[in-house]
């Protein structure tokens, strides 16, 4: 190993898929920027106690697909936690006593810089950093465009955001100063820097390339979250020129289901389960339909893709819909009737789409990982 080459650990937590996404696209930016970088990209549950490993994250999932709005109260109250004050001392000190391995694991990797793109690492690594437990810095990317105070701490010595209402948030805490934060947006695949054009990534996916065509993309993030069949129901009862990608993640049971549903409109309505080519199903679509997760929604932020949000998940979900909104590239779904209602319109108001798209662009950013990348080893480069 050459004696610069620069070792960057990158924790991640499997609750949903956004946050590893985020750590993998800042691993390959790093690899694509110095390929004598070494990124090591974990889930840091690896690192926690038994009980920690068994019932984080899969708390979480089961929360968030059987009782989201349970997870929605326990978000809000979460936020009436002060980002500093006793009740969040003792919190960190709890979950770094569930944690013991983490200054070991940062030992044993011999980490030049530690990134987190979860608020578990994020929390813990900002406990040890601030007692002298970790001699290296821990940078910390937020993956979502609002700043819930989970995590916010003093321990971090640098904040990449996905906008200036983020560092805004993030600045008004009284926490971290200024300096130490970075307007990067979410960092998203690398793929999402380089284009090919509408046309050719409608061929690609074997979508009809007349642009009068409206075309969507329907998604329930990486578990297939939300009322897919239903969905796809309402798509398949508009106009016929409509078509659409349906993505179903990792839920083969989902897939098979909408792929029945969908039977005999092969030729308009394309089924996947899970995929590595959202970037060129982004650049085919006009709308994206469903989920509302900081990594989708930057994403298609960064395709200028506008996004009809079909029931957010309370919390995190409702507050990226919120800026989404405000910035004029969003819009809500309450429920079906009301999704059927926007798509109708922007069938007939294409003018008003093309506004939107132009608001998604304005705020997308492609090249986050490559900004987030570049700012880790600017810091390590002597």
């Amino acid at each position: 190993m050459p004696a610069t080459a620069k070792r960057i650990l990158i924790l991640h937590v499997r609750a949903g898929v956004g946050h590893e996404r985020a750590a993998r696209a800042v691993e390959a930016a790093l690899r694509s920027l110095d390929p004598s970088c070494e990124p090591i990209v974990r889930d840091a549950l690896e690192f926690s106690s038994p009980f920690l490993r068994t019932f984080y994250a899969s708390s979480y999932n089961r929360l968030v697909d059987r009782a989201p709005r349970a997870w929605g109260f326990f978000y809000r109250q979460a936020e009436r936690i002060p980002a500093t004050g006793f009740r969040q001392r003792v919190r960190s000190s709890l979950l770094a006593a569930g944690c013991r391995d983490f200054a070991a694991a940062a030992a044993r990797f011999r980490a030049d810089a530690v990134l987190c793109t979860q608020f578990l690492p994020a929390e813990v690594f900002a406990f040890l950093r601030r007692r002298g437990a970790i001699p290296v810095p821990v940078y910390c990317a937020i993956t979502d465009f609002a700043v819930h105070p989970i995590w916010v701490y003093p321990g971090i010595d640098r904040y990449f955001v996905a906008s200036e209402f983020s560092a805004e948030q993030l600045r008004s805490t009284g926490v971290v100063a200024a300096d130490r934060i970075e307007v990067t947006g979410v960092p998203i695949d690398p793929e999402f820097a380089s284009q090919v054009g509408m046309e050719a990534a409608r061929q690609e996916l074997g979508l009809d390339l007349d642009p009068r065509r409206l075309t969507l993309l329907l998604m329930g993030g990486g578990f297939g979250w939300g009322p897919m069949e239903s969905m796809l129901q309402v798509v398949l009862e508009l106009d016929p020129s409509v078509q659409a990608i349906v993505l179903a993640g990792r839920n083969e049971e989902l897939r098979q289901r909408l792929a029945k549903r969908a039977r005999g409109q092969e030729h308009r309505i394309k089924v996947h389960g899970f995929s590595d080519r959202v970037h060129r199903m982004l650049e085919a679509a006009d709308l994206l339909v469903g989920k509302a997760g900081g990594l989708t929604s930057s994403e298609a932020m960064a395709r200028g893709v506008p996004i009809i949000a079909v029931r957010p998940i309370p919390g995190q979900e409702e507050r990226n819909v919120d800026y989404l909104q405000e910035s004029g590239a969003a819009v809500r779904a309450y429920d079906l009737d009301d999704l059927q209602y926007r798509l109708m319109h922007f069938l007939s108001d294409r003018a008003d789409l093309e506004r939107m798209k132009a608001n998604a662009r304005s705020i997308g950013r492609p090249r986050s990982a490559f900004q987030v990348a570049e700012s880790i080893l600017t810091r390590l480069t002597p």
